[in-house]
């Protein structure tokens, strides 16, 4: 059975800058080389029109996994996740998937930025499903704790960096 994979952030930031500054290279580069962990890299950014599309490769020491994990995984644990957004001036809606090398495991799910009472809010909804006989719900349970901790930590230096 699939896990949830969900996060909110308020920034006090009117949606067209929201949009402007959470979709920025200089931004998610800068991001990950404060916490993306080892072997965190910003591998393509390609916008063209209204659309843009992410990919970034954020690394897990093995030595942060449990030991059952360990044992079923090469080394430590690589999470690549690609968005895809729809630019608009005020709002951006996007999909993202994860995928984690050397594990049967991804994530899928939404994206959202756009209007909120405080100012604007990034939105992220989606599941990550490992499908693995015995081990697959530790190593769901595994890859769901880890992507929403980067996610988490991702956006508080975000929050921070932007004045929230």
């Amino acid at each position: 059975m699939p896990t949830p994979l969900r996060l909110d952030e308020i920034f006090p930031l009117p949606p067209d800058a929201a949009v402007a500054r959470l979709l920025d290279r200089d931004l998610y580069a800068d991001r990950l080389a404060a916490v993306g962990g080892p072997g965190a890299g910003l591998v393509a950014f390609e916008r063209e029109g209204d659309r843009l599309r992410v990919v970034l490769r954020q690394g897990v020491p093995a030595g942060a996994l449990p030991a059952s994990v360990r044992r079923f995984l090469a080394g430590a644990l690589v999470l690549e996740r690609e968005e895809r957004w729809r630019i608009a001036d005020e709002r951006a809606d996007g999909e993202f998937t994860l995928s984690a090398s050397g594990a049967p495991a991804g994530a899928a799910g939404t994206l959202t930025i756009g209007a909120d009472p405080a100012g604007s809010a990034l939105h992220i909804d989606g599941e990550v499903e490992v499908r693995v006989p015995l081990l697959g719900a530790a190593i769901e349970a595994v890859v769901a704790e880890r992507a929403l901790a980067l996610m988490t930590e991702e956006m508080r230096w975000t929050a921070e960096r932007l004045g929230g």
